[in-house]
């Protein structure tokens, strides 16, 4: 026995309490060494896990928000469009209920300030394939004037804040005289309020 514990004093250094705390100090180490990793590494990686998550999360935001930001202004373009088209919609379309008169009105005006005399006319009104709530008149109208006077009707129509489409103009000189008999064809777009409403 006395044997074995000087071998061991002999390997282990001095005798007493400094090898003790030698002893002691090198397992604390050790056991330093082992809690970091097995302990603490482990959570340093996990936290730069974390972190990168979060930097990848943080761009994967900006990202995102910068495509909602895009399609908002898609939509807000979109109805700027929608909303300049019902706009130009209400423009250039008459309202069922006074489309005649209107027109009627508009050619009557029209003929006596350029001196033209106005003949037989008819109106056929027919719905615009796809919508609801939209249809174009077709006005046909026999007039009688000499050249100047048809020019100055027509110059009349094209300035007309409603929106006439000359779709066919046909002249003939009379027999007898400079008048020419003009056949004009006009075509109106009419909106009806109660598909709209509906």
């Amino acid at each position: 026995m006395i044997r074995s514990s000087s071998l061991v004093r002999s390997l282990l250094g001095e005798p007493g309490p400094r090898r003790n705390i030698k002893v002691a100090l090198a397992v604390l180490a050790l056991f330093d060494l082992l809690f970091y990793l097995f302990a603490i590494g482990p959570l340093g990686e996990s936290e730069r896990d974390r972190r990168m998550q979060v930097d990848n999360l943080g761009r994967l935001v900006q990202t995102r928000t910068a495509e909602v930001d895009k399609l908002a202004a898609i939509v807000a373009k979109v109805q700027s469009a929608r909303d300049q088209g019902d706009q130009l919609l209400g423009d250039i379309t008459l309202s069922r209920r006074t489309a005649f008169s209107s027109i009627v009105s508009e050619l009557d005006q029209a003929g006596k300030e350029a001196g033209v005399e106005l003949r037989e006319r008819s109106y056929n009104t027919e719905p615009i394939e796809g919508s609801d709530t939209l249809s174009i008149m077709t006005v046909t109208a026999g007039l009688e004037g000499n050249y100047e006077n048809l020019v100055r009707f027509l110059n009349r129509l094209d300035r007309s804040p409603r929106f006439l489409i000359v779709e066919s103009l046909g002249a003939s000189p009379q027999q007898a005289g400079q008048k020419l008999n003009v056949s004009l064809k006009l075509d109106v777009f009419v909106s009806d309020e109660r598909g709209a409403a509906e």
